[in-house]
């Protein structure tokens, strides 16, 4: 099973969804986790006080047992958007090991985005690998001028699903 963890409502969750179809076409199981509709409290060693939220508890048994993650989320202010970022930050607060959700999980990044969306791919690959995760060197990254070309999204999830 993987997991696509989406990071928006509107375009990105339409290129996640489309995504999805395409991995049933591959015979791969997948489930999408929309990270806006946790609607978690952000991260602060206070909030971290009051205990873990229950929702993060389930999101990390999740991604624990998930074979890797589609990260897909538009670019905020050049740079990846407050809800990834609170996300991570809660997961990485679980166990001692913060990298726990991330060692040598294949991670493929993804973007429709209203800029350029480089931005964002960069600073998540950035992250991500820090964290311990393989990340794919190829990306999806489509914009309202240059939309999703299905063949080539295709051809980058086989070579997802090799890494």
């Amino acid at each position: 099973m993987y997991t696509i963890l989406v990071a928006s409502l509107n375009e990105n969750m339409k290129l996640a969804n489309t995504l999805k179809e395409q991995l049933i076409i591959l015979g791969i199981k997948s489930q999408i986790i929309n990270l806006v509709e946790l609607d978690l409290t952000m991260y602060s060693s206070k909030e971290e006080e009051k205990g873990i939220p229950h929702l993060v508890l389930e999101l990390v048994e999740s991604l624990k047992t998930s074979q890797g993650y589609i990260v897909v989320t538009p670019e905020y202010n050049y740079t990846v958007p407050p809800v990834l970022s609170n996300v991570i930050a809660w997961v990485s607060r679980i166990e001692d090991d913060f990298k726990i959700c991330f060692n040598n999980k294949s991670i493929l990044l993804c973007t429709h985005s209203g800029g350029g969306g480089t931005d964002v791919l960069r600073d998540m690959r950035n992250q991500f690998t820090k964290l311990g995760s393989k990340v794919l060197k190829n990306n999806i990254l489509i914009t309202y001028q240059n939309p999703l070309d299905e063949k080539y999204s295709k051809q980058i999830l086989t070579e997802f699903l090799a890494l």
